[in-house]
């Protein structure tokens, strides 16, 4: 009796874990359940770098990277699979069109071939958006311990980690010229996915609202008007994103390092 009861309840939790619907407490901004996958993939990020750090063999690290890879690709096809399961996948809102969904599939092509290509623009996107969707998250009205809330913060934080690895590892960085090309891209993408926004009544890239969870898109103007104030913000927040390097190639920052070196000596 006690055995079947336990596969009664652990069928239960399983059901309630990767059903649909989900019947739990709606996921609140910067909640336990918030503030525990930010400590997490934070935890994880670092804890993966700081092996990395102590471990200088190549091939550790080359196979460390499949591992990465492999987990990305996993991650990607197991939310397409259980919104299938669940009967919840739709044209309107499953196509890896969102520069969050895009950019992981070209996270993994990216530490997959080192194209330093992909990773110019992928250094704005996973700061401009990944991290803004790990910061203010939409989850469709799911919560810990749903499927998609572990899905959703590992995706987003997939892409940051990608982006890490070309940063400390390949030793790569973006420079103004890959300022000005994901600009220009992003805009071309753009281009192209409104239309099919139109076809499939989707919102990618939320061309067509903005999101409902709070976002920097809550002070900009309402639709159409939006969009233009969206391109504004878009440019703000990728030039934020490059001011570090901006700001350690200026004259003044080398003249003011150079200086400090000389008084140590």
């Amino acid at each position: 009796m006690l055995l079947v009861n336990s596969i009664y309840y652990g069928e239960k939790e399983l059901k309630e874990i990767f059903d649909a619907v989900y019947m739990g407490d709606q996921f609140a901004i910067f909640s336990v359940a918030h503030i525990n996958a930010l400590l997490s993939i934070t935890f994880t990020i670092v804890g993966i770098f700081s092996v990395v750090y102590f471990v200088k063999d190549r091939k550790f690290r080359n196979i460390l990277k499949s591992i990465i890879i492999i987990f990305m690709i996993f991650v990607e096809i197991s939310w397409h699979l259980w919104a299938g399961y669940a009967g919840i996948w739709h044209v309107n809102h499953a196509l890896p069109l969102h520069l969050c969904s895009l950019g992981a599939i070209l996270g993994i092509w990216m530490l997959f071939t080192n194209s330093y290509k992909i990773f110019e623009v992928l250094y704005f996107w996973s700061f401009a958006g990944s991290l803004q969707a790990i910061l203010t998250p939409d989850l469709r009205g799911y919560n810990y311990p749903h499927f998609h809330y572990f899905w959703y913060f590992i995706s987003h934080a997939a892409v940051i980690l990608a982006v890490f690895w070309m940063l400390i590892v390949e030793r790569v960085r973006p420079t103004w010229k890959s300022l000005r090309k994901v600009i220009v891209l992003t805009n071309l993408y753009a281009i192209v996915v409104y239309p099919i926004n139109l076809v499939t009544g989707g919102n990618y890239l939320l061309l067509m609202q903005k999101p409902i969870v709070p976002t920097l898109a809550d002070y900009l103007d309402v639709w159409p008007g939006y969009l233009f104030w969206l391109e504004i913000v878009g440019i703000l927040v990728v030039t934020i994103c490059y001011l570090p390097y901006a700001i350690s190639d200026s004259k003044l920052f080398k003249l003011i390092t150079s200086n400090l070196v000389q008084q140590d000596t």
